[in-house]
Protein backbone atom coordinates (compact mmCIF):
# COMPACT_ATOMS: atom_id res chain seq x y z
CA UNK A 1 0.00 0.00 0.00
CA UNK A 2 1.46 3.15 -1.02
CA UNK A 3 1.59 5.90 1.50
CA UNK A 4 -0.95 8.35 -0.42
CA UNK A 5 -3.59 5.29 -0.38
CA UNK A 6 -2.91 4.92 3.16
CA UNK A 7 -3.64 9.10 3.24
CA UNK A 8 -6.82 8.15 1.71
CA UNK A 9 -8.27 5.37 3.65
CA UNK A 10 -7.74 7.58 7.03
CA UNK A 11 -9.32 10.44 5.61
CA UNK A 12 -12.17 7.99 4.64
CA UNK A 13 -11.79 6.65 8.27
CA UNK A 14 -12.16 10.33 9.87
CA UNK A 15 -14.70 11.30 7.55
CA UNK A 16 -16.80 8.01 8.41
CA UNK A 17 -16.58 8.54 11.72
CA UNK A 18 -17.25 12.22 12.26
CA UNK A 19 -20.79 11.39 9.52
CA UNK A 20 -21.48 8.98 12.24
CA UNK A 21 -20.81 5.63 10.21
CA UNK A 22 -18.70 3.80 12.60
CA UNK A 23 -18.46 0.71 11.37
CA UNK A 24 -17.00 2.05 7.83
CA UNK A 25 -14.22 4.20 9.99
CA UNK A 26 -13.33 1.31 11.67
CA UNK A 27 -13.14 -0.83 8.57
CA UNK A 28 -11.21 1.69 6.76
CA UNK A 29 -8.69 2.25 9.80
CA UNK A 30 -8.47 -1.37 9.98
CA UNK A 31 -7.38 -1.62 6.38
CA UNK A 32 -4.88 1.25 7.20
CA UNK A 33 -3.28 -0.41 10.22
CA UNK A 34 -2.39 -3.23 8.26
CA UNK A 35 0.09 -1.59 5.71
CA UNK A 36 1.26 0.76 9.10
CA UNK A 37 0.56 -0.87 11.98
CA UNK A 38 2.58 1.58 14.34
CA UNK A 39 0.68 4.84 13.17
CA UNK A 40 -0.88 6.11 16.45
CA UNK A 41 -3.49 8.56 14.99
CA UNK A 42 -4.45 5.15 12.68
CA UNK A 43 -4.95 3.43 16.00
CA UNK A 44 -6.65 5.90 18.17
CA UNK A 45 -9.39 6.23 15.58
CA UNK A 46 -9.89 2.87 14.92
CA UNK A 47 -9.95 2.30 18.93
CA UNK A 48 -12.66 5.27 19.26
CA UNK A 49 -14.92 3.30 16.38
CA UNK A 50 -14.33 -0.20 18.18
CA UNK A 51 -15.65 2.00 21.16
CA UNK A 52 -18.81 3.72 19.65
CA UNK A 53 -19.76 -0.29 18.01
CA UNK A 54 -19.37 -1.72 21.29
CA UNK A 55 -16.65 -4.06 19.65
CA UNK A 56 -13.75 -6.00 22.72
CA UNK A 57 -10.93 -4.62 21.00
CA UNK A 58 -10.85 -1.17 21.41
CA UNK A 59 -8.45 -0.90 24.63
CA UNK A 60 -6.27 -2.84 22.85
CA UNK A 61 -5.74 -0.07 19.77
CA UNK A 62 -5.43 2.54 22.43
CA UNK A 63 -2.89 0.98 24.82
CA UNK A 64 -0.57 0.31 21.31
CA UNK A 65 -1.24 3.78 20.38
CA UNK A 66 -0.07 5.28 23.74
CA UNK A 67 2.55 2.68 23.60
CA UNK A 68 3.99 4.13 20.51
CA UNK A 69 3.09 7.79 21.68
CA UNK A 70 3.22 7.76 25.76
CA UNK A 71 3.51 11.79 25.84
CA UNK A 72 0.10 12.29 23.97
CA UNK A 73 -2.48 13.10 26.36
CA UNK A 74 -5.73 12.64 24.46
CA UNK A 75 -4.56 9.16 23.82
CA UNK A 76 -4.18 8.36 27.08
CA UNK A 77 -7.66 10.22 28.03
CA UNK A 78 -9.37 7.61 25.41
CA UNK A 79 -7.34 4.63 27.14
CA UNK A 80 -9.12 5.60 30.39
CA UNK A 81 -12.74 6.13 29.26
CA UNK A 82 -12.09 2.79 26.94
CA UNK A 83 -11.11 1.08 30.08
CA UNK A 84 -13.51 2.78 32.34
CA UNK A 85 -16.26 1.49 29.78
CA UNK A 86 -15.06 -1.80 30.75
CA UNK A 87 -15.69 -1.60 34.40
CA UNK A 88 -11.68 -1.62 34.71
CA UNK A 89 -11.66 0.86 36.94
CA UNK A 90 -8.22 0.78 38.39
CA UNK A 91 -6.58 0.65 35.32
CA UNK A 92 -9.16 3.17 33.75
CA UNK A 93 -7.95 5.78 36.67
CA UNK A 94 -4.30 5.33 36.24
CA UNK A 95 -4.48 6.09 32.42
CA UNK A 96 -6.54 9.43 33.12
CA UNK A 97 -4.36 10.60 35.69
CA UNK A 98 -1.40 10.17 32.91
CA UNK A 99 -3.66 12.33 30.99
CA UNK A 100 -4.21 14.92 33.49
CA UNK A 101 -0.46 14.88 34.13
CA UNK A 102 0.61 15.60 30.77
CA UNK A 103 -1.96 18.25 30.22
CA UNK A 104 -3.47 18.98 33.82
CA UNK A 105 -5.64 21.54 32.70
CA UNK A 106 -7.19 19.12 30.07
CA UNK A 107 -11.14 19.17 31.19
CA UNK A 108 -12.48 16.00 29.61
CA UNK A 109 -10.23 14.02 31.45
CA UNK A 110 -10.59 15.69 34.65
CA UNK A 111 -14.38 14.95 34.13
CA UNK A 112 -13.45 11.34 33.52
CA UNK A 113 -11.09 10.77 35.84
CA UNK A 114 -14.24 12.33 38.42
CA UNK A 115 -16.85 9.77 36.98
CA UNK A 116 -14.29 6.94 36.88
CA UNK A 117 -13.42 8.29 40.78
CA UNK A 118 -17.39 7.65 41.68
CA UNK A 119 -17.97 4.77 40.32
CA UNK A 120 -14.94 3.32 42.18
CA UNK A 121 -16.05 4.71 45.68
CA UNK A 122 -13.79 7.48 45.70
CA UNK A 123 -16.12 10.53 46.18
CA UNK A 124 -13.76 12.88 47.60
CA UNK A 125 -11.31 12.34 44.63
CA UNK A 126 -14.30 12.45 42.62
CA UNK A 127 -15.55 15.85 43.82
CA UNK A 128 -11.60 17.01 43.50
CA UNK A 129 -11.09 16.40 39.98
CA UNK A 130 -15.05 17.56 38.86
CA UNK A 131 -14.65 20.66 40.92
CA UNK A 132 -11.25 20.71 38.94
CA UNK A 133 -12.72 20.91 35.59
CA UNK A 134 -14.88 23.00 36.53
CA UNK A 135 -12.53 26.04 37.05
CA UNK A 136 -11.95 25.25 33.58
CA UNK A 137 -14.93 25.41 32.19
CA UNK A 138 -17.80 26.06 34.72
CA UNK A 139 -20.93 25.33 32.49
CA UNK A 140 -19.69 21.46 31.58
CA UNK A 141 -22.81 19.58 32.26
CA UNK A 142 -21.39 16.17 32.95
CA UNK A 143 -19.17 17.54 35.29
CA UNK A 144 -21.80 19.37 37.36
CA UNK A 145 -24.18 16.72 37.17
CA UNK A 146 -21.48 14.63 38.73
CA UNK A 147 -20.91 16.75 41.61
CA UNK A 148 -24.43 16.02 42.27
CA UNK A 149 -24.15 12.61 42.72
CA UNK A 150 -20.90 12.65 44.30
CA UNK A 151 -21.94 15.28 46.85
CA UNK A 152 -25.74 13.84 47.55
CA UNK A 153 -23.48 10.28 47.95
CA UNK A 154 -21.46 12.18 50.64
CA UNK A 155 -24.38 13.46 52.46
CA UNK A 156 -23.48 17.18 51.51
CA UNK A 157 -26.93 17.97 50.71
CA UNK A 158 -26.82 21.95 50.35
CA UNK A 159 -23.91 21.42 47.90
CA UNK A 160 -25.55 18.62 45.93
CA UNK A 161 -28.21 21.13 45.71
CA UNK A 162 -26.30 24.43 44.15
CA UNK A 163 -24.79 21.65 41.65
CA UNK A 164 -28.29 20.54 40.64
CA UNK A 165 -29.42 24.72 40.56
CA UNK A 166 -26.17 25.13 38.14
CA UNK A 167 -27.16 22.95 35.94
CA UNK A 168 -31.13 23.97 36.10
CA UNK A 169 -29.39 27.61 35.35
CA UNK A 170 -27.34 26.19 32.22
CA UNK A 171 -29.71 23.45 31.15
CA UNK A 172 -33.17 24.89 31.70
CA UNK A 173 -35.23 22.79 29.49
CA UNK A 174 -33.28 19.41 32.12
CA UNK A 175 -36.15 17.66 33.25
CA UNK A 176 -33.95 15.24 35.57
CA UNK A 177 -32.21 18.32 36.69
CA UNK A 178 -35.21 20.62 37.96
CA UNK A 179 -36.06 17.00 39.47
CA UNK A 180 -32.84 17.11 41.19
CA UNK A 181 -33.61 20.47 42.99
CA UNK A 182 -37.21 19.77 43.82
CA UNK A 183 -35.89 16.67 45.46
CA UNK A 184 -32.86 18.27 47.95
CA UNK A 185 -34.94 21.04 48.40
CA UNK A 186 -37.45 18.07 49.84
CA UNK A 187 -34.46 16.41 51.79
CA UNK A 188 -33.64 19.61 52.78
CA UNK A 189 -36.57 20.75 54.41
CA UNK A 190 -36.61 24.16 52.63
CA UNK A 191 -39.71 25.96 51.98
CA UNK A 192 -39.37 26.53 48.86
CA UNK A 193 -39.93 23.12 47.89
CA UNK A 194 -43.20 23.01 46.88
CA UNK A 195 -42.29 25.22 44.39
CA UNK A 196 -39.56 23.70 42.83
CA UNK A 197 -41.66 20.91 42.24
CA UNK A 198 -44.12 22.88 40.55
CA UNK A 199 -41.77 24.28 38.27
CA UNK A 200 -41.63 20.78 37.01
CA UNK A 201 -44.65 21.73 35.12
CA UNK A 202 -43.29 23.56 33.17
CA UNK A 203 -40.15 22.22 32.45
CA UNK A 204 -41.92 18.77 31.67
CA UNK A 205 -44.08 19.33 28.98
CA UNK A 206 -45.25 15.39 28.87
CA UNK A 207 -49.12 16.49 29.94
CA UNK A 208 -49.30 12.31 31.48
CA UNK A 209 -46.59 13.59 33.55
CA UNK A 210 -48.00 16.47 35.10
CA UNK A 211 -49.61 14.31 38.17
CA UNK A 212 -45.63 13.58 38.88
CA UNK A 213 -45.16 17.40 39.82
CA UNK A 214 -48.30 17.96 41.56
CA UNK A 215 -47.57 14.95 43.52
CA UNK A 216 -44.00 16.12 44.41
CA UNK A 217 -46.04 19.83 45.66
CA UNK A 218 -47.93 17.68 47.98
CA UNK A 219 -45.19 15.37 49.44
CA UNK A 220 -43.79 18.86 50.60
CA UNK A 221 -46.86 20.06 51.84
CA UNK A 222 -47.79 16.96 53.96
CA UNK A 223 -43.78 17.05 55.24
CA UNK A 224 -44.59 20.84 56.84
CA UNK A 225 -48.13 19.58 57.88
CA UNK A 226 -49.88 21.64 55.84
CA UNK A 227 -52.73 19.78 55.20
CA UNK A 228 -55.25 22.31 54.06
CA UNK A 229 -52.42 23.01 51.40
CA UNK A 230 -51.69 20.13 50.32
CA UNK A 231 -56.32 19.88 50.10
CA UNK A 232 -56.29 22.27 47.41
CA UNK A 233 -53.29 20.82 45.42
CA UNK A 234 -54.91 17.28 45.74
CA UNK A 235 -58.30 18.23 44.07
CA UNK A 236 -55.82 19.78 41.21
CA UNK A 237 -53.52 16.92 40.87
CA UNK A 238 -57.01 14.72 40.38
CA UNK A 239 -58.45 16.65 37.59
CA UNK A 240 -54.93 15.74 35.46
CA UNK A 241 -54.78 12.28 37.27
CA UNK A 242 -55.67 9.94 34.49
CA UNK A 243 -54.62 6.58 36.44
CA UNK A 244 -56.08 6.93 39.80
CA UNK A 245 -52.38 7.73 41.34
CA UNK A 246 -54.14 10.35 43.74
CA UNK A 247 -57.40 8.80 44.74
CA UNK A 248 -55.16 6.93 48.21
CA UNK A 249 -53.31 9.86 48.58
CA UNK A 250 -56.72 12.72 48.49
CA UNK A 251 -58.74 10.28 50.52
CA UNK A 252 -55.79 10.48 53.86
CA UNK A 253 -55.80 14.22 53.07
CA UNK A 254 -59.55 14.47 53.41
CA UNK A 255 -60.07 12.54 56.08
CA UNK A 256 -57.19 14.71 58.31
CA UNK A 257 -58.70 17.92 57.51
CA UNK A 258 -62.33 16.94 57.58
CA UNK A 259 -62.39 13.85 59.89
CA UNK A 260 -62.74 9.74 58.51
CA UNK A 261 -66.51 9.92 59.08
CA UNK A 262 -67.03 6.60 59.56
CA UNK A 263 -64.79 4.97 56.31
CA UNK A 264 -61.29 4.30 57.28
CA UNK A 265 -58.33 6.58 55.25
CA UNK A 266 -54.86 5.01 54.19
CA UNK A 267 -52.35 5.32 56.26
CA UNK A 268 -49.86 8.21 56.59
CA UNK A 269 -47.05 5.44 55.41
CA UNK A 270 -48.55 4.29 52.62
CA UNK A 271 -49.00 7.82 51.46
CA UNK A 272 -45.94 8.41 52.07
CA UNK A 273 -44.61 5.57 49.87
CA UNK A 274 -47.43 6.02 47.07
CA UNK A 275 -45.66 9.89 46.57
CA UNK A 276 -42.26 8.08 47.09
CA UNK A 277 -42.76 5.72 44.66
CA UNK A 278 -44.05 8.75 41.91
CA UNK A 279 -40.93 10.46 42.29
CA UNK A 280 -38.95 7.51 41.47
CA UNK A 281 -41.28 6.51 38.38
CA UNK A 282 -40.79 10.26 37.20
CA UNK A 283 -37.30 9.86 37.26
CA UNK A 284 -37.03 6.86 35.92
CA UNK A 285 -38.74 7.78 32.46
CA UNK A 286 -36.65 10.58 32.16
CA UNK A 287 -33.46 8.42 32.51
CA UNK A 288 -34.39 6.04 30.48
CA UNK A 289 -35.30 8.87 27.99
CA UNK A 290 -31.82 9.99 28.31
CA UNK A 291 -29.99 6.47 27.56
CA UNK A 292 -32.09 6.16 24.55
Amino acid sequence: MTEQTRDQLADEARGSYQAGEFRAAWNAARVALDAHPHDPALLRLAGRAAMELGLDDAVDYFQRAVALDPNDPDGWRELGDALAYEGRLSEAGQALHRAVRLRPEDTAALVSLGHSSLAAGHRERAITYLSRALEHDPENLTALRGLVAAYHSEGRLAEALDAATRVATVSPSDVLAALDVAELSLELGRKDAAAAFGRLRTVDDDPEHEVFAYHGMIEAELRRDSWRRALDIAVDATRVDRHGRTTDILALIVARVFGEAGREAPSREHVEETLARSRAEHRRLHAEALVV
